[in-house]
């Protein structure tokens, strides 16, 4: 293995999010995160480590989507994705001076939560939606990379 310089990381970064073939933008993407259900078992036997086993998945992963809404036709056909709308597809990649250095997926997702940002006359702040999408587990792709 090699040391790795300032060069190789990621700051700097942009990222495009697509949702069943549509690109869309959003501010912001939390929750890129996949768990796994366990069981541990100890043998009666031997009792100096424990057997680990995998069991099948019973909850959802979550990730979280956060835009600025506009005020332009455009904008109104994100109303489209209201609670309960599956989405069967999520392709979430991250560039780096316009290439492509990461992508994650998901599938099997339904937006469980649509949320807006509190309204607030005396505020001179963007309104913001966020959207809670369920999913059924999140991959990251291999990319081949270039030395």
């Amino acid at each position: 293995m090699g040391v790795s310089s300032a060069k190789d990381f990621i700051p700097g970064y942009s990222f495009t999010v697509n949702l069943d073939g549509f690109n869309y933008s959003f501010s912001r993407v939390s929750n890129l995160a996949g768990s796994c259900e366990i069981e541990t078992i100890v043998e009666g036997g031997s009792n100096e480590s424990p057997v680990i086993l995998r069991k099948p998945k019973r909850t959802p992963d979550f990730l979280l989507f956060e835009r600025g809404l506009h005020s332009t036709l455009t904008d109104t056909a994100f109303s489209f994705f209201s609670v309960g709308k599956k989405i069967d597809a999520i392709t979430i990649s991250v560039k780096k001076n316009g290439s492509i250095v990461r992508m994650f997926f998901a599938s099997g997702g339904i937006i469980v939560e649509r949320e807006f940002s509190s309204l607030d006359a005396l505020e001179s702040t963007v309104m913001v939606q966020t959207l809670k999408i369920a999913h059924t587990g999140l991959t990251e792709v291999a990319l081949p990379f270039s030395l």
